[in-house]
């Protein structure tokens, strides 16, 4: 994936900021596909 165990340990450990190219990376890694949406928010 190109990047080291201890940004893998942040991204699991869910209490930092992750930028969509890891993301993106992470995707590609998996085999999946980054989706970012915005949805209207029904008040």
């Amino acid at each position: 994936m190109g990047t080291t165990q201890s940004v893998i340990a942040r991204l699991e450990g869910g209490k930092s900021r992750v930028s969509t190219t890891i993301l993106a990376r992470v995707a590609k890694a998996t085999g999946t596909r980054l989706r970012v949406s915005f949805e209207r928010v029904v008040v």
